[in-house]
């Protein structure tokens, strides 16, 4: 793994004229919340006189230097630095407001690349879901009545245009230097797309832990890379459609559900990234050539580690899917699969299934809060069940949670509970 490391400040890093950031599609949405917005702030508030301070590391996939703008891939660190290009066009905003020229001139530097024939373009560009909303964000000076999917995205503009309303411009001025040339980002070029997500895995190993759907997509990515170029393309444009399916979903409640109705198994929340490793290895095709594939292994834990699980054994209707090497599928109807798995499992959790009947049933079961239900209904419509029997199933199970509810029995249990005068 060849990795070329380069500390630099802001100045630096978007100051080239041929080089943009993209944010990849398969990347999940904004979603730092006002702390963290704030911390970010004060940090670079409080530097004195010389002071610096390091605001992480960035992770670029650099392929092939090309005439023109060159983009980058950011695999690692989109959140900070989609903040840091929020923070800069709202000040852009305030000095265009405030006919300070100078400022608003060096901004639009670092803000966007000029290509030698054609239009400007966004130097930190996002090709994901939020992509259209930011630009939008960017233009307005006010949101009024639109509508916009990603409430993280409007609070952070909403909140870095307040705080930036209530300082004197000079004060302004001071912050926007401190940012730009006291804030300093370690940024790591890498050229092969196996590395790059490597090197992610290996430094979100450490601190803040990452979430059970950032480490699945960065193995799902990372492992495509080592099938080829062409499964890695691939497999960026399905996890792209799997993410917009999951929207405004618990996509970590997902894995562990699919995995459930996979493997019918008890799983505690732990346990869900090493047992989709686990799947995936045994599952894929393209997996037996791979040195590390001995790693993974099916063996249950005989302690839960976490307590006891919402989901017992018995709770959980699923259906056992053989794992031995004779039903193995290739990379391609794996990566399908867990797509249309996505889709079933959204449209269950968001009652849009386009059927008005099931839809009332689904609303049904969210109000008495059968999550435990998903795994088993999410395989149901991925293997094709009638919609008629769909139906049934839908009410057999509102009335199995309902009761498990009021008599507090497991939904297996045979015991029925009546009033003593029914007795």
């Amino acid at each position: 793994m060849k990795i070329n490391p380069t500390a630099l400040t802001l100045n630096q890093l978007l100051g080239s004229a041929n080089e943009k950031f993209v944010i990849p599609s398969y990347q999940r949405r904004y979603s730092w919340r006002e702390q963290q917005l704030f911390d970010l702030i004060d940090d670079i508030n409080i530097l004195e006189g010389a002071d610096t301070h390091l605001l992480g590391s960035i992770v670029c996939l650099t392929g092939d230097h090309v005439a023109g703008v060159n983009s980058l891939e950011l695999v690692d660190g989109q959140q900070r630095l989609t903040t840091i290009s929020i923070l800069l066009e709202c000040l852009r905003a305030r000095f265009a407001t405030d006919d300070r020229t100078e400022h608003v001139q060096e901004l639009d530097r670092l803000l966007t690349a000029r290509p030698f024939e054609g239009p400007v373009i966004p130097k930190i560009a996002l090709d994901t879901m939020d992509g259209e909303e930011f630009s939008q964000h960017a233009k307005a000076t006010s949101e009024g009545d639109t509508h916009f999917l990603n409430l993280r995205l409007q609070e952070a503009f909403a909140n870095a245009r307040n705080w930036i309303s209530q300082q004197e411009t000079q004060d302004l001025v001071a912050f926007k230097y401190r940012l730009l040339n006291q804030a300093f980002v370690v940024r790591l070029d890498v050229g092969a797309a196996k590395d790059a997500f490597k090197l992610f895995e290996t430094i979100n190993n450490r601190g803040l832990r990452l979430s059970p759907t950032d480490l699945i997509k960065n193995f799902v990515l990372g492992n495509a890379a080592r099938f080829g170029s062409d499964h890695l393309d691939a497999a960026k444009g399905n996890w792209s459609k799997l993410m917009n399916h999951l929207d405004r979903v618990d996509s970590d409640a997902f894995f562990r559900y699919f995995l459930i109705a996979r493997l019918a198994t008890r799983l505690t929340k732990s346990q869900v990234v090493y047992q989709f490793q686990t799947y995936f290895m045994n599952a894929v095709s393209e997996a037996e050539a791979l040195p590390d594939r001995h790693w993974y292994s099916y063996e249950p834990d005989e302690e839960d580690d976490e307590g006891s699980s919402e989901i017992e054994p018995q709770d959980e209707l699923t259906a056992k899917t053989p794992s031995g090497d004779s039903d193995n599928i290739s990379f391609g109807e794996f990566m399908s699969g867990l797509v249309g798995a996505a889709k079933a499992y959204g449209e269950l959790v968001n009652q849009k299934t386009g059927d008005v009947r099931i839809d009332r049933h689904l609303r049904n079961l969210k109000m008495i809060k059968s999550t435990q239900s998903y795994g088993f209904l999410m395989h149901l419509r991925t293997a094709g069940t009638k919609k008629n029997t769909f139906i049934e199933v839908l009410k057999l199970t509102e009335s199995f949670i309902l009761r498990r509810h009021v008599c507090r029995e497991r939904s297996m249990t045979r015991k029925v509970c009546l009033p003593s005068s029914a007795k």
